[in-house]
């Protein structure tokens, strides 16, 4: 049984006037010259539940909101919209008692909110899901909202000689097609799941495989040798490492040993080092005693040899009395003296004591004992400073001795070692460079065998979600073949009812769900007249509605809205015939199913024909959609290329 859904009135609120559409009918039909707001009431009834709509100048400029009565499942739900502001991308939903507000619901996805498109569904009981879409070769799972249920429910004035509910647009596509599955029952929530894990699966294996030839060209650009060969290098390097440390900690531990030998030989040669500095200082210190001995000796000699010439002086110089300078010759005796004073020197004459022989004997006797004495003192200093001297070349040798020993030691044992370290250190060093970098090799290949292990295991889940699809959907085969045929026969029944011209065949495909006449669908139908292209896709719709309305496991909604039936239609005898079957079509329809379905039509002339399940809602120039708003009259009108009037 179609899901029902029924539009029972529209308030449309301009700053002048508020005015209320009805449609208590199975069928209304709204009818007024072109630019009345035929197309733009239809709109409207999108705009309100959340829809985007086409919406004119007239409607944008005049209109603040529109207000919805709806019968959606079991429910009465009244729901109103801005046109313009901050709001419009709310829909407010009302108490159908009191009218005011309840709650405001996004018109689009917005986190931790449900949206108007999720109340409808869920009031509808249609089931939520996504759809395994892809964009720019991507898995993007796409949400089927009720905007999207919408576009089997309104056939637009500008599409409906065009497409059939969307079809050429590559992107709405892929939902078309599932909410026709969910829609007849020829899917499930399992079934869209499994599709959609497998798109996702087709993404990640393209990536993986993509990943894996980045790998691999690198792997071949940098090193042409397999992960077998790179293993049995690795191993092989890690052999030689292995080896290589053993040598280097044999050499470092003859190194220590030979280390332990040599601190007694140097201890020695530190202990000889002091000892030869505590000499060096003790010559020093012997060459400055010897230096102040030889200072006091030729003080004492110079005394002597002062002393004896004095007495030398005083005995041969006494006798004489000096008439001339004995320097300079010169003449003293007109010289002045004073009393007891030199005539030469003028110095006081010495006493008698100063020159007494006896005096001058015993200070001579004292000098030679001081000049005896300290040469004596000299000599045993001398003694030690050789003594000291030959002391100190004895360590210096002592030092040299063992330094050479050591040096020869260092160069002959200990260098050697230091050579053999340092080369076996480097050693070492290119091995475990070696080995990690044929370790980033095989960490390659290893990223390369976990690549292809995830690519085998996506295949493996693929073939098996692959498979349970295909099981899935055989097991809805038999399903979809009756609904298709049964939709078919329905379909090619009516159109050969209506007489069009040039149809010999009409089904409905078993793959696109669209309408197939003369085994061409309907776009390479329109080189045959626009008329001919509408009247297919009016009775695909009506096809569907009435196969809801008939079957109970059908979730078609039980509401149809139609702008511009007739058009492209001409005035001649077939064309007025034709229309009056489409309208004859509608008027069966509401007469067997009543208030379980809803037909609005939006047309510029009246109903061909007439019946009591038929309402009416006539649009003029003086009274317009838009109420309290004055229209220019047919003189200003322009027609719009899309269909939508104002």
């Amino acid at each position: 049984m179609a899901v029902h859904l029924r539009f029972l009135s529209l308030t449309v609120t301009t700053a002048e006037a508020e005015s209320t559409y009805r449609f208590d009918k199975p069928a209304t039909v709204i009818t007024g010259p072109i630019g009345t707001g035929k197309s733009s009431l239809l709109m409207l009834l999108k705009h309100v539940v959340g829809g985007t709509a086409m919406l004119t100048p007239a409607v944008r400029e005049n209109v603040l909101s529109v207000q919805a009565e709806i019968a959606v499942g079991t429910e009465r739900i009244v729901v109103k919209r801005a046109i313009d502001g901050d709001t419009t991308d709310r829909v407010d939903l009302l108490d159908p008692n009191t009218l005011t507000q309840r709650s405001s619901l996004p018109t689009r996805t917005t986190p931790g909110e449900n949206t108007v498109s999720d109340h409808l569904l869920d009031a509808l009981g249609f089931p939520r899901e996504q759809v395994a879409a892809r964009r720019d070769g991507v898995s993007r799972p796409q949400n089927l909202t009720f905007n999207d249920l919408y576009a089997y429910v309104y056939m637009q004035a500008r599409e409906i000689d065009r497409q059939v509910v969307g079809h050429l647009d590559s992107y709405f596509d892929p939902k078309r097609k599932e909410l026709f599955r969910l829609m007849f029952a020829l899917t499930n929530s399992t079934l869209m799941e499994l599709k959609r894990d497998a798109s996702a699966l087709a993404d990640e294996l393209k990536s993986k495989t993509s990943e894996h030839k980045s790998v691999d060209a690198f792997l071949l650009a940098s090193d042409p040798r397999s992960d077998d060969e790179l293993r049995a290098e690795l191993t092989e390097l890690r052999h030689t490492l292995q080896r290589a440390e053993s040598t280097l900690s044999a050499l470092r531990f003859e190194l220590s040993e030979q280390s332990a030998a040599d601190t007694a030989l140097r201890e020695e040669l530190q202990y000889a080092i002091q000892i030869a500095r505590r000499a060096e200082e003790e010559v020093v210190a012997a060459r400055e005693l010897v230096d102040a001995r030889q200072a006091v000796v030729a003080q004492v000699q110079l005394d002597v040899s002062r002393l004896n010439r004095s007495a030398t002086a005083i005995d041969q110089l006494a006798p004489f009395q000096f008439v001339l300078c004995p320097r300079c010759m010169q003449s003293l005796t007109g010289r002045h003296t004073a009393e007891d004073h030199c005539v030469v020197c003028l110095q006081p004459d010495p006493v008698g004591a100063d020159i007494d022989p006896a005096a001058i004997e015993e200070t001579r006797a004292v000098l030679h004992q001081q000049l005896e004495d300290a040469q004596h003192i000299e000599q045993s200093d001398i003694a030690h400073l050789q003594a000291a001297h030959q002391q100190a070349q004895q360590a210096s040798f002592v030092v040299a001795s063992l330094r050479r020993e050591l040096d020869t030691q260092s160069r002959d044992v200990v260098a050697p070692r230091f050579d053999a370290i340092a080369d076996a250190s480097s050693r070492v060093a290119t091995l475990k460079a070696s080995i990690d970098a044929v370790t980033q090799l095989r960490e390659s290949w290893a990223r390369v065998r976990a690549i292809e292990a995830k690519i085998r295991e996506i295949k493996r889940t693929r073939r098996q979600i692959n498979k349970d699809i295909k099981d899935m959907s055989e097991q809805l085969a038999a399903r979809q073949a009756t609904v298709i045929a049964e939709l078919s026969t329905e379909f090619g029944n009516l159109l050969r009812s209506w007489n069009l011209p040039w149809v010999n065949t009409a089904v409905i495909n078993s793959d696109s769900y669209l309408p197939m006449v003369n085994g061409q669908p309907l776009e390479s139908q329109q080189a045959s007249g626009g008329g001919i292209a509408t009247s297919i896709n009016v009775a695909y719709s009506l096809t569907l509605l009435a196969f809801g309305l008939d079957h109970p496991d059908v979730l078609v909604p039980s509401l149809l809205i139609i702008d511009s039936p007739r058009k492209a239609f001409g005035n001649n005898e077939s064309d007025r015939e034709r229309a009056t079957q489409i309208y004859s079509r509608f008027r069966t329809l509401a007469d067997a199913y009543g208030e379980r379905l809803q037909l609005i039509i939006a047309d510029n002339d009246p109903p061909p024909i007439s019946s009591d399940s038929f309402g009416k809602v006539e649009f003029t120039y003086e009274n317009p959609m838009v109420p309290g708003v004055h229209h220019p009259g047919p003189d200003h009108v322009v027609r719009l290329e899309d269909g939508p009037d104002s």
